[in-house]
């Protein structure tokens, strides 16, 4: 593979989730007294969805990735890796103004990672049958 496939590659594969993991960093960084207020409880939608989105990106990086353990194991590797960054952006927003950490928060990030998970394998299924 050339240096110039490399960097496509990179561009098309591994940038977009480590943008969108920026980006859930810096939205994570912003004071709640920035944040519009969401009815109760509709801000876990807003995780799952973030993170369902996280998981898909991960889950296609590493689906192009030369290593077949990665390759394999790409669904499984995206899922932890989303419920890690999910404690990872709990644990930050325990340092942001008027933040805090909510277990419910992460069980939503973690939730849209196995969302994911399950329509992929669903839609799997269907394609093999």
């Amino acid at each position: 593979m050339t240096m110039q496939e490399k960097f496509i590659s990179f561009i098309q594969f591994q940038l977009p989730v480590i943008a969108w993991s920026v980006f859930i960093y810096i939205a994570s960084s912003i004071p709640s007294s920035n944040i519009a207020m969401l009815p109760a409880y509709s801000d876990k939608l807003v995780h799952s969805s973030v993170f369902f989105v996280l998981c898909w990106l991960m889950h296609v990086a590493l689906s192009f990735q030369k290593n077949p353990l990665l390759k394999k194991y790409a669904l499984l590797i995206a899922v932890a890796f989303v419920a890690v960054y999910g404690v990872s952006d709990e644990y930050h927003q325990m340092f942001t103004p008027g933040r805090s950490t909510d277990p419910l928060d992460l069980a939503a990030d973690t939730f849209g990672g196995i969302v994911y998970a399950l329509i992929y394998l669903r839609l799997q299924f269907y394609r093999n049958e």
